[in-house]
């Protein structure tokens, strides 16, 4: 069963694409998160789902090989629709999933528990959840660290949010005396030419652009981008996107 739009779904839908995060690229923040919340729940699937117009979208998935599936594929969907934390102990017998493609066949999700991912101005993004391939329920305690973490997730996304605005505002001021930190600087040195050519299309759009778009711009495959961006990160020393902003901040390379 699709699920029925949020009540203010074109509102919800902005809040969701102000964030930039659409399309990115895997961070380890996220990843440790989601694994953590595998394991306490005891589930074999964890995701960080946002769900989008015609699509849901995983920044982050343990335990499923996929980046995105279609709207009527999507469990999250209902979850967000009602605005509020679901539980569904066996899928093939709940009207709203019995239908759904992911609940049949030889491989079934039979079990879903899923936590709203909520901007601080209240807007449900998507969910943390987790799933599992036989019918379950989550304990008391499982539910408050689905609960719990999914906070932790929103918070994230919040701080990458504000330092995408902060760079935005840099870019905007003509000569900001911003100091140059040299250890930033002596990392953004160590990157190859074409890692700096990314991160420099990252600051200059202010980290909002998703690595389907740099691809395009490169004319590389978004794959490609991806695997860039885990070097860079890497070579970087950071964990995520706001900390990778951040450190571009620090090289001073907003203000030239």
């Amino acid at each position: 069963m699709l699920a029925k739009l949020h009540p203010e779904n074109y509102q919800r839908l902005e809040a969701l694409r102000s964030f930039a995060v659409l399309d990115s690229g895997r961070e380890k923040t996220y990843d440790e998160l989601t694994r953590l919340t595998a394991d306490l729940c005891d589930a074999p699937v964890c995701l960080v789902s946002l769900v989008e117009e015609d699509r849901q979208w995983f920044k982050s998935a343990i335990g499923l090989g996929v980046e995105q599936t279609p709207i009527e594929q999507s469990i999250c969907s209902h979850a967000v629709s009602q605005d509020e934390y679901l539980e569904i102990e066996d899928t093939q017998v709940d009207a709203r999933t019995s239908d759904n493609s992911l609940c049949m066949g030889s491989k079934p999700f039979r079990f879903y528990a899923g936590a709203i991912i909520r901007s601080f101005d209240g807007w449900p993004l998507g969910t943390l959840c987790v799933l599992d391939y036989k019918p379950r329920q989550l304990t008391g305690i499982q539910r408050q660290v689905l609960k719990v973490h999914a906070k932790n997730v929103a918070q994230q996304l919040e701080l990458t949010r504000e330092l995408i605005n902060r760079a935005k505002s840099y870019k905007n001021i003509e000569r900001l005396p911003i100091p140059v930190d040299p250890e930033a600087k002596q990392k953004f040195d160590s990157l190859t030419p074409r890692e700096t050519e990314i991160v420099k299309l990252v600051a200059g759009h202010s980290g909002s652009l998703s690595s389907k778009e740099i691809a395009r711009e490169l004319g590389i495959s978004h794959r490609t981008v991806d695997h860039h961006r885990a070097n860079i990160m890497a070579k970087m020393k950071v964990d995520s996107i706001a900390e990778l902003i951040s450190i571009i901040i620090k090289t001073g390379y907003l203000s030239r």
